[in-house]
């Protein structure tokens, strides 16, 4: 396969990590001269040489598809294959767009649905339920500056909650969500005082959902939603009112 030995990524340092992927695979591509029909690495191979999740991969490949640039193969014999010796700048940065506007409707449907689900856990949980929800932030606290643990103790804490529903429906419903966040929060840079604060609004809520307490509940999640939509936000270059405020809610509807 002409160029795959010399195929090279450079690691994304950026916030907007599935957008600076995409840019590092098209100049991969055409730093090793690859042609029609070229297979690039695995995405495991890949996901490392970026330095990113496989979520935020596949979320940078999906828009390369989507623009026509390469074409990703299941099974045995598949793998992800250039497919035009042209790359199309073009579909690329509108295929961005659309990812773009596809991550805002992620995150205005978690506010929807996670609200309404941890409402439902507040009223629905157990004592045992209040135990797992303490356990996954006892682990987060313990991994306090380790972004993968802080991250798999973060999801456990949301898997807890859905599943204190006792609700099939719910938890299907928000398996999705959860597919959708899986680059978003990825893409965040993190950091030691992220990580805390995370911590800080997992043991508010946690609290306010024991008082039984919907208006405290309610401000604690919207400080929690706050968090990822403007680190997003910041950014793709907008403002939070401009995509998540009352008004951007009120044009979604």
């Amino acid at each position: 396969m002409p160029g795959r030995a010399n195929f090279a990524i450079e690691p994304v340092r950026a916030t907007r990590t599935f957008e600076a992927a995409i840019e590092h695979l098209t100049e991969a591509i055409e730093r090793a001269s690859l042609r029609t029909g070229d297979r690039l690495p695995n995405e495991g191979a890949l996901a490392e040489q970026l330095g990113i999740s496989k979520p935020t991969l596949r979320q940078a490949l999906r828009v390369l598809e989507l623009s026509g640039l390469v074409e990703v193969r299941r099974g045995k014999s598949g793998g992800i294959f250039v497919v035009t010796d042209l790359v199309p700048a073009v579909a690329i940065f509108t295929a961005v767009k659309l990812e773009e506007r596809a991550t805002i409707d992620v995150l205005r449907a978690r506010r929807v649905l996670e609200r309404a689900v941890v409402h439902e856990a507040m009223r629905a949980a157990t004592p045992d339920d209040f135990g797992e929800l303490d356990h996954t932030i006892d682990l987060l606290e313990r991994h306090l500056g380790e972004r993968a643990s802080v991250m798999r103790a973060d999801a456990m804490f949301h898997r807890a909650l859905v599943r204190a529903c006792r609700n099939e429906t719910i938890q299907a419903a928000m398996r999705g969500v959860g597919r959708g966040l899986a680059p978003i929060r990825d893409a965040q840079p993190g950091g030691r005082a992220y990580d805390a604060k995370t911590l800080d609004v997992h043991r508010r809520q946690l609290a306010a959902m024991r008082h039984r307490d919907p208006d405290e509940l309610d401000e604690v999640l919207d400080e929690h939603f706050r968090m990822l939509e403007t680190q997003f936000s910041k950014g793709i270059g907008r403002r939070w009112s401009e995509l998540f405020g009352a008004r951007a809610r009120g044009d979604a509807r």
